[in-house]
């Protein structure tokens, strides 16, 4: 999805972008990219995360989105390192995080959404995938096999 400028996308918008089978259908990812600390506002759901590595992310500029708004993050370089802050009583674009997380390694993944309350809006985590390493990934088929 993606959303114009001077518009915001809400979560209605959102459940209405799938598929013939009715499941949720995102966009080709769009890279976003972090200066300093700041990750650009996103345009759409699905976004790569560009950095020079390794890189710490404080916050998500919020411009043209809305409560409810869902943004999954993936690393454009699988090699980068993206370090994601928690905060503990977030202000606006902060990151409300289940503590901090390290995005290394391919299929690494963040999904957060957008939160409104008191008129600040910050991003809430739905869920992580660490990702997964050539070491793990050795590791795990030792153990499953």
């Amino acid at each position: 999805m993606t959303i114009q400028s001077g518009l915001s996308a809400t979560a209605a918008d959102q459940l209405q972008i799938h598929n013939a089978s009715g499941y949720l259908r995102l966009a080709t990812a769009a890279s976003l990219a972090v200066t300093s600390t700041v990750l650009a506002a996103p345009t759409q759901n699905y976004n790569l995360v560009t950095c020079t590595t390794p890189a710490t992310v404080t916050s998500i500029l919020t411009t043209n989105v809305a409560d409810g708004f869902v943004l999954v993050l993936r690393l454009g370089t699988i090699t980068d390192t993206v370090t994601f802050t928690d905060t503990a009583v977030p202000t606006a674009g902060q990151l409300a995080l289940a503590g901090n997380f390290t995005m290394n390694g391919a299929d690494a993944s963040l999904t957060l959404i957008c939160v409104t309350q008191s008129s600040v809006t910050y991003w809430v985590e739905l869920a992580r995938t660490p990702g997964m390493t050539v070491g793990k990934v050795i590791a795990l088929s030792m153990i499953f096999s």
